[in-house]
């Protein structure tokens, strides 16, 4: 098994989560030692894996790389970088890093090269659309094509072979040099198959295990996602369909999402999150604030890679980090992990998240088994991952009232127990630090499972016989 198999991921956006400033200029910071307290609470939700980023130095919000092979300064050094890798791995969490290779920051080596030399410089093969018959917005002496409309964003020419081998070089200097495990592949649909292709041949060569998950924007996983290619791309359709369901009570429309994910993509599992740097907290799109622990329950159950982005776990309201027309990132409070030390302890949507992270690494079912639908109305939602004679079974009802429902089984059970119930030791490694003891065991029948849900609420339960 690979290690991605079973991966559970914990999202960091270090730029915004330490409180750096907007410009990177010549501005230095140092919070790899803050961000190795948070990888620390990263292992206690349950996450055995940290997806970070943008780390590498840019010029402004952290896509606008201008030097691929240094950590932004903002941050901390590279060696810092090495260290909070090493720090992690020994805690037992992988660590992957954000990665844009179609566009960069007008700082970037080749583009100051190209400005200085213009059709002398070689590297304006690197660049989409370079005319020398007209000017940028800021005077270069030529034009260019901009990425996503942010003029301070330069597309790259990403079907040159010479920007390919860079590329390529880039992604071996950080496995070697920082160790990671992974990346995370900003706007994956805009770059070639045959680049794709390349770069898991490059990678694999120097980590057999190393992992590729893409951003897609598209939806058609299945031309990116295989044995060639991604190991695995963001689930941006569950993720929206996933507020919508709630909001409008239509829980056919995920069933129907999990399906069509499944017959394009059989047996992959694409990254399933609720939030992230682009995207607002999921409970700020809700219409009723206790559909939030639904959503998580199905986040981390679903057939798929679960991932927490940092701060969702604490009952808060934070924006998404948005960018303004410049591409720039909005200064704002940091989150401060201090502040949330009695969260283990006082807070239901921290020990929800805690309780399913050990969840997935507790319990097979949940890593290999397979997705089975058992019930699925307006309002209420029954799955089973199975894996032989042993199920967990999720139940949700985004009703204003309660339901008693009879579940079926695909085999007679003998026992099954309430997981919400179970305590969890937030000291202890993730997969022994949830304790089943005081659960309550619940009634079965032949082939049945009657199970009681109230108002807005949910169920996990944990079959076996």
């Amino acid at each position: 098994m690979a290690w991605y198999d079973g991966a559970v991921f914990y999202q960091i956006h270090p730029l915004s989560l330490c409180g750096c400033e907007q410009e990177s200029a010549e501005t230095e910071g140092s919070h790899f030692a803050e961000l190795a307290e948070w990888a620390k609470h990263a292992k206690k939700m349950g996450c055995n894996a940290i997806y970070i980023g943008p780390v590498f130095k840019a010029d402004t919000h952290g896509n606008g790389i201008v030097d691929y092979r240094k950590i932004d300064s903002r941050l901390g050094t590279n060696q810092e970088f090495k260290v909070w890798v090493a720090k992690c791995h020994s805690i037992g969490l992988r660590v992957v890093a954000d990665a844009v290779f179609n566009h960069v920051g007008r700082g970037f080596f080749a583009f100051q090269h190209l400005k200085k030399n213009k059709k002398k410089s070689p590297y304006k093969e690197w660049f989409s659309n370079i005319n020398f018959s007209a000017d940028s917005a800021y005077e270069d002496g030529f034009s260019y094509e901009n990425w996503g409309g942010y003029k301070r964003l330069i597309k790259l020419n990403t079907l040159n072979p010479w920007l390919h081998d860079y590329h390529f070089d880039t992604v071996r200097f950080w496995m070697n040099e920082f160790d990671i495990d992974g990346l995370r592949i900003d706007a994956i649909d805009e770059l070639d198959y045959d680049f794709i292709k390349d770069l898991r041949k490059a990678a694999t060569q120097v980590k057999p295990d190393f992992w590729l998950m893409g951003e897609l924007t598209d939806g058609d996983y299945a031309k990116w996602v295989n044995d060639k290619m991604l190991h695995c791309a963001a689930n941006n359709e569950l993720q929206r369909e996933l507020v919508l369901a709630h909001n409008q009570g239509n829980y056919p429309m995920v069933a129907q999402s999990v399906s069509s994910m499944h017959a394009q993509c059989p047996f992959v599992k694409l990254y399933t999150f609720v939030a992230n740097h682009d995207v607002s907290y999921i409970y700020e799109k809700l219409n009723q604030p206790r559909h939030r622990q639904l959503i998580t329950m199905l986040q981390y159950t679903l057939y798929g890679i679960p991932a927490l982005y940092c701060g969702s776990e604490f009952t808060i309201c934070r924006a998404a980090d948005h960018t303004d027309e410049e591409n720039t990132m909005p200064a704002r409070r940091p989150l401060r992990l201090a502040d949330h030390q009695d969260a283990y302890s006082q807070d239901d949507v921290t020990r929800l998240h805690g309780l399913l992270g050990r969840a997935n690494q507790k319990f097979p079912e949940l890593l290999f088994g397979h997705y089975q639908e058992l019930m699925v109305s307006e309002q209420q939602f029954v799955f089973a991952r199975i894996l032989r004679k042993k199920a967990v079974v999720v139940a949700v009802n985004c009703s204003d009232r309660p339901v008693q429902l009879e579940i079926p089984l695909p085999w007679n059970a003998e026992k099954a127990v309430d997981v919400l119930d179970a305590e969890i030791d937030w000291e202890e490694e993730p997969k022994a630090g949830l304790d089943l003891s005081g659960c309550r065991e619940l009634a079965v029948g032949e082939h049945v499972l009657p199970l009681g849900l109230e108002a807005n609420s949910g169920k996990l339960v944990r079959v076996t016989g």
